[in-house]
């Protein structure tokens, strides 16, 4: 946390740093402005030279505890050699040593934005578990909704069958307070520290145009008197100050019809008459600023607003949540529901019931669209996530393969003891991979959506394991390169199906969701089902290459071959496992 909080803070700094660096800010009475911009540009492109280098090397450090966030930092490096962002930091600061200022701004503005979708991708990395926290609390609130969606429902069906209205105002009470619940929690979560009370009361305000009472300035029922009272002794108050200064008046009646006021210089002498004469002429409107002064300023704030780059409008929180604005009509037809139950008005009752019904319908419906949102992205983050592993499990596990095919081209009788302890060296690089490949299988887990896909990365982190075994054993016969092949040959299979689901994904961003659903599979079934056909036919190979080596197995590979046996018996019946599980969720969408 330390080292992301670190990286996050320096890249924010060459943000700023690189938006700053602009010809405005140079300092004319020490050095040459091109020459002191050039330094500073230069000192830029340092920072972020080592930038990279902290990154490069806690990708390096973390590839095996947090592959995720390794993968993420090899994505960020990756990210700013494409955009070009080292390259064009020297060439601003060259522009600025030739007086180039027309360029380098241009190239600042394209870097400066360059930086900052380097800053936001490095900052995604939590984006994950407030996905999760926000899918579980728009969760919650849909059902709320959907609670006090019956119970208005209700309410409604015993104020219309009942001879006495009045006799639903309990149940209307408890609806009504229950959407007060809601909107208090959603209150809470868009505007932190802001009471619904207070965002009424001023919602009231730009409603009617009308300040409350509070803010106008009207005194309350119990201070009247208090007021009154007050007022007289202001006023008497007043009269004695106003007689005091009998001129004063005069004054003020002059100025307010524009005027001059003569009364103070009638008592000046002609000299100081004549000092003041001269200091009005020669600094007119000395409380008014100059129209260059006006102008600087304006230009200062317009700089300032355009360094910060946000509107006033542009504050407002990011995601606000939806269906707010139909819970809000639905409690103020709840309301006069109720007032209206409590007089004994049935038909006006029942109508205003019936739109809070449908506010509340529209509030559920805007709920499940925001839901079925969050959902689609978290399953794109994990199938990111997934395709990342997969991605580095299949080139470190290519490598090993590479290494082990090269010590395999030699005889074992002739091996030397650098290739003993080279097959050794794998068969730890191999284990390490098992590890990795274990994370993968948690994550899938958790996931708990996928059925063949699971099963598949299962079978990889079995294999890698008895690789790791052989080849700590010094066996890299055709067994353990049949083993590495299929290994390989799988993870390639799982990455093409994780960019491809991916690619649907975006492909139907644009449609509508199809309907409600607790949590959408991480993997399409049709593609499930490929991956399942894999695995039969590996498993169909692997006992082929059992048969052949029983033809001419040495005593000692016996135990070996025997042990392939029982694991493909195991496999197998987990496929058909999986099968069933499939036809299960085949059924069930039908």
């Amino acid at each position: 946390m330390y080292f992301r909080s670190a990286i996050l803070l320096n890249l924010t700094l060459l943000v700023l740093t690189a938006a700053s660096a602009c010809p405005g800010f140079a300092d004319e009475q020490t050095v040459p402005a091109n020459q002191q911009l050039k330094n500073e540009q230069e000192a830029i492109s340092g920072r972020f030279a080592r930038f990279e280098r902290v990154l490069s090397q806690m990708a390096d450090m973390l590839g095996y505890e947090d592959p995720e966030r390794a993968e993420l930092l090899r994505r960020a490096i990756s990210l700013g050699r494409e955009q070009g962002i080292s390259s064009s930091l020297e060439t601003i600061a060259k522009d600025l040593g030739r007086s180039e200022f027309g360029s380098a701004v241009e190239k600042q503005k394209a870097v400066t934005a360059n930086l900052k979708s380097l800053l936001k991708l490095l900052q995604s990395e939590d984006r994950m578990s407030s996905v999760e926290r926000e899918r579980e609390r728009i969760n919650n609130l849909l059902k709320d909704v959907n609670n006090v969606l019956l119970e208005e429902r209700a309410a409604r069906a015993r104020a219309q069958n009942s001879e006495a209205p009045s006799s639903a105002s309990p149940a209307q009470q408890e609806a009504l307070k229950k959407t007060d619940k809601i909107l208090d929690d959603i209150q809470k979560h868009d505007s932190p520290g802001e009471s619904r009370s207070q965002s009424e009361s001023e919602a009231g305000d730009s409603a009617d145009g009308k300040p409350s009472e509070e803010n106008s300035g009207k005194p309350k029922a119990g201070q009247k008197e208090m007021d009154a009272e007050g007022q007289k002794a202001g006023d008497k108050e007043t009269e004695s100050q106003e007689s005091d200064k009998p001129g004063e008046s005069d004054r003020t009646d002059k100025a307010a019809k524009g005027e001059p006021d003569k009364s103070g210089s009638e008592n000046k002498s002609p000299e100081e008459k004549q000092s003041s004469e001269e200091s009005s002429e020669g600094n007119p409107a000395d409380d008014q600023p100059s129209q260059s002064e006006s102008q600087s300023q304006g230009q200062s704030q317009s700089e300032s607003q355009g360094q910060s780059g946000d509107k006033p409008e542009d504050k407002e929180p990011e995601e606000q949540t939806k269906g707010k604005k139909n819970l809000d009509s639905a409690r103020n037809m709840m309301q006069e529901a109720l007032d209206l139950l409590k007089q004994q008005k049935k038909e006006q009752a029942v109508d205003r019931q019936d739109k809070a019904i449908t506010e509340l319908q529209q509030a559920a419906n805007e709920l499940e669209k925001m839901l079925n949102q969050l959902r689609e992205e978290e399953k794109e983050m994990v199938l990111a996530a997934l395709e990342a592993r997969f991605q580095r499990l299949l080139a470190m596990q290519t490598q090993i393969m590479e290494s082990t095919m090269d010590l395999a081209s030699t005889p074992r009788k002739e091996w030397l003891d650098n290739a003993v302890s080279a097959c050794r060296a794998l068969g730890q690089q191999q284990t390490e991979l098992t590890r990795e490949c274990s994370y993968t299988t948690s994550l899938l887990r958790e996931d708990g959506t996928s059925v063949s896909i699971l099963v598949a990365v299962e079978d990889i982190e079995s294999d890698m394991g008895k690789i790791a075994e052989r080849l700590q054993q010094t066996k890299a016969d055709p067994l353990t390169k049949s083993m590495e092949a299929d290994v390989i040959e799988a993870l390639k299979e799982l990455v093409e199906t994780t960019q491809k689901e991916m690619s649907e994904m975006k492909q139907q961003q644009q449609q509508p969701p199809s309907g409600q659903q607790d949590k959408p599979d991480l993997v399409d079934l049709m593609q499930e089902i490929k991956v399942l056909r894999s695995l039969q036919l590996r498993v169909n190979r692997r006992t082929r290459q059992v048969n052949e080596l029983f033809q001419d197995v040495a005593p000692s590979d016996v135990a070996d071959l025997q042990e392939q046996l029982f694991e493909l018996a195991n496999r197998q019946q987990r496929l058909g496992d999986s099968a069933a599980a499939l036809a299960r969720k085949m059924e069930e969408r039908q």
